[in-house]
């Protein structure tokens, strides 16, 4: 069990990574709402609501995630996650991104400030550092020159549905700074309550930069996975969002799955 526990804990941490992103680009004020569910070995394990505000040239999200209700299976994980910033011609620039969760009664909190795609201050707790653990690879200021949240990094503005997974997003949550590279792996049918239509699948493979433990288990083994990840223009034609993603663990794929989406 206790296993069982540790592998969902490190999925779900990848996941908020992953799914935690949706928007429509639009000049007036509107509010697109997005429910997640996740699943685990066939039992559903978590589910996850995102708020999304578009008002003119400036836009905010702002999620929940939950773990389910499986006794001493799953660890008791809730939190929520939030990114506010600037809609601009190309994309999603965000100026302020949060995050703080708490999983078995321990807390973790991050709160990274930007400017123009550059880190101007990183807020977290606990904080990392190689002098408690030697194996562990700290960031260098250099590294967050231009970099995306985990949010907004995985709103992808664009009309040319082929560019979607071709690109290679430099994710920076306040501990840990990483690359997600995107290839193409051909496209899929969806559907789910608010949208139908044709989603981009992406293969996914992390690389991690630094603010990780070199002699993490977990990690290893997902450097070593490809992560399927599907992109939809679920609110808007030419902004793609996560809407599925399918990530290896140990003991079997953990799956995330948009369920509904709804405008107002």
């Amino acid at each position: 069990m206790m296993r069982l526990k540790k592998i969902a804990l490190v999925s779900a941490s990848v996941a908020a990574v992953l799914l935690t992103s949706l928007s429509g680009a639009l000049a007036e004020r509107r509010t697109v709402t997005t429910e997640y569910g996740m699943a685990l070995l066939g039992l559903i394990v978590g589910k996850a609501t995102f708020d999304t505000v578009i008002d003119d040239s400036q836009f905010s999200v702002n999620g929940k995630l939950s773990s389910a209700g499986l006794g001493s299976l799953v660890s008791d994980t809730r939190g929520t996650s939030r990114v506010s910033g600037q809609v601009t011609r190309n994309g999603f620039t965000a100026d302020r991104y949060g995050l703080d969760y708490t999983s078995d009664g321990k807390r973790w909190a991050s709160d990274v400030r930007f400017r123009r795609g550059r880190v101007a201050s990183s807020d977290v707790s606990p904080k990392r550092t190689n002098r408690d653990k030697p194996s562990y690879v700290p960031v260098q200021k250099s590294q967050l020159a231009s970099v995306v949240d985990p949010l907004s990094g995985l709103m992808i503005r664009t009309r040319d549905a082929g560019s979607v997974c071709r690109r290679t997003l430099p994710v920076y949550d306040g501990w840990s700074r990483l690359d997600l590279l995107l290839a193409p792996a051909g496209s899929r049918e969806i559907s789910l309550r608010g949208f139908e239509g044709t989603a981009v699948n992406c293969n996914v493979r992390i690389r991690p930069v630094s603010g990780y433990d070199k002699k993490s288990k977990g990690l290893k083994f997902l450097q070593n996975q490809t992560i399927s990840l599907w992109f939809a223009p679920i609110a808007q034609p030419d902004v793609f969002v996560p809407v599925y993603a399918q990530i290896p663990t140990t003991i079997g794929p953990l799956i995330l799955k948009a369920t509904s989406v709804s405008a107002e």
